[in-house]
């Protein structure tokens, strides 16, 4: 049947800093190689985005490439 082309990280609880911001990862779409995130500052919630795949600091990348 093949992998699922939408993977939940929520449960991963994965997220990194990135200036002021801490992102945090929600799902990352395989067919776009592309990752929601939601983006906080001072542990307050700012607003959902999108990154591609590329963007992410290398031991994310690792984390998530397997699934």
């Amino acid at each position: 049947m093949g992998k699922k082309p939408i993977i939940d990280l929520k449960p991963l609880d994965l997220s990194f800093q990135d200036r002021d911001q801490i992102i945090k990862l929600l799902t990352f779409k395989k067919s776009n190689m592309t990752l929601d995130i939601a983006i906080y500052e001072k542990d307050k919630f700012i607003k959902n985005s999108t990154i591609v795949f590329a963007h992410l600091p290398k031991n994310l990348k690792s984390a998530i490439k397997p699934l």
